[in-house]
């Protein structure tokens, strides 16, 4: 019973850790002038998002997203639809408002970043060294 106990308040903890640094993420998000979503919620004791776009009254999904935690290190995983599978970037910076997260080794983007501007608006930000690409999101729920 008591090691029962300790992996749930060892899970209630690191959620806690996760709400605390990332949880101005948690919300519906639509990019700026399309019908392009993130639906950020908290998902068995991790952040995750589900990306989506709506065409012709039909949600078709585009990207699912998870914040973990491994050891004492973040990681920001994106899964594109697709045959890939997830990809890992390492949380590298992060504030109470920011992270940016990093893959030396993929190909495209090798690094991801969010910032809240405000309550009811982020930017995200794709990249490399030859090409960056912003996104900015409303906060609509």
């Amino acid at each position: 019973m008591r090691f029962i106990f300790t992996i749930f308040l060892f899970a209630s903890i690191h959620s806690y850790a996760q709400q605390k640094e990332f949880g101005w993420l948690v919300g519906t998000w639509q990019e700026e002038g399309k019908k392009t979503y993130e639906v950020w919620k908290e998902d068995n004791g991790f952040l995750a998002a589900e990306s989506f776009e709506m065409k012709d009254g039909n949600k078709v999904v585009t990207e699912e997203i998870k914040l973990i935690k491994k050891g004492n290190d973040f990681y920001y995983v994106p899964d594109v639809a697709g045959p890939q599978g997830p990809i890992e970037f390492k949380i590298s910076v992060f504030g109470k408002d920011n992270f940016a997260a990093e893959n030396t080794v993929h190909d495209f983007p090798k690094k991801i970043s969010y910032k809240k501007m405000d309550d009811t608006h982020i930017k995200a930000t794709i990249g490399d060294a030859n090409k960056t690409i912003t996104y900015s999101f409303i906060k609509i729920k």
